[in-house]
Order: structure tokens, then C-alpha cells, then sequence
């Protein structure tokens, strides 16, 4: 789907980016970035798809989801860190 899609779609489902933003609480350009498929945050994603009644697969084809744990980020950011 296009970006201008979701978002019209969102707002048919009575929500809005930034809504979204304060429900998981992160940045409105990680929405944003989502939106458009610059991103693959599993967890953006997946409520975007839940609010507009439609698979990720759909919204987004052609693209892998992240597969990493929240466990496994920390310890690569830990990692980073050092």
C-alpha cells in the first residue's frame, strides 16, 4: 500500500499517527518511517496492520519483518557501547 493510503486508512479506523505515537510511545518519525517501509519495526507494524484490519504481508509485500528480540537489541546495543 501506498503511505497515503495507511494513513487515510488509519483515519478510517478512527486513529491517527500521531495517536499511534502516544499509544507505543515513540517518535513520530518512527511511525512515519514505518509508514513508508524505510523501517521494519515489527511491533509499528503490527499494530498499524491490527488497526486497519489488514496483514502486514498486505500493507507491506515484499518485505522481511524484524525478527530480533528486544533481548537480543539490548545486548547488541551494550555491545556498541563498549
Amino acid at each position: 500500500m501506498h503511505p497515503e493510503q495507511i494513513k487515510a486508512a488509519m483515519r478510517m479506523a478512527g486513529t491517527t499517527p500521531a495517536m499511534l505515537c502516544d499509544e507505543l510511545g515513540v517518535a513520530a518519525s518512527s511511525v512515519s518511517q514505518a509508514i513508508s517501509g524505510h523501517i521494519k519495526s515489527q511491533r509499528i507494524q503490527g499494530r498499524i496492520a491490527q488497526i486497519i484490519g489488514k496483514p502486514i504481508s498486505e500493507i507491506w509485500p515484499n518485505q522481511i519483518t524484524l525478527r530480533r528480540s528486544r533481548a537480543q537489541i539490548e545486548a547488541q546495543r551494550a555491545r556498541a557501547a563498549v
